[in-house]
């Protein structure tokens, strides 16, 4: 796991969810829990950043709380610093939307990431 990864998954954590790697949800994993890509952009490109929020439930308000928490605290922008850099999220657009399956449901909250790499830092 990257520096830049592993910042990104702690600063999800510190919403009171645990946080998985898309590609990478162990077997068995209980909801609720977050996804977000393990993703390294150059040092002057932006790329998308997904976050999804996954819970089992019949209805929308508790989930779409813990995404407004999450799409408040990124608000204009919010800097993650990670060893040798600073990761900037930005807000896109549509910033939310909730996506039900039954009884799972998730919202999936639209991001801009920029990662600047400082050497010596």
């Amino acid at each position: 796991m990257t520096g830049l990864t592993a910042a990104m998954q702690a600063w999800f954590e510190s919403f009171g969810w645990p946080v998985y790697c898309a590609d990478d949800v162990p077997v068995g994993a209980q909801l609720p829990y977050i996804t977000v890509p393990a993703k390294d952009p150059g040092w002057d490109m932006k790329c998308s950043y997904q976050v999804q929020l996954w819970a089992y439930t019949k209805e929308n308000a508790s989930l779409i709380q813990q995404a407004n928490a999450i799409c408040a605290a990124v608000h204009a922008g919010v800097r993650i610093p990670f060893q040798g850099g600073v990761a900037v999220l930005w807000p896109d657009t549509p910033l939310q939307q909730v996506i039900p399956n039954g009884n799972v449901r998730r919202v999936l909250i639209l991001l801009s990431m920029n990662a600047y790499h400082c050497p010596g830092m």
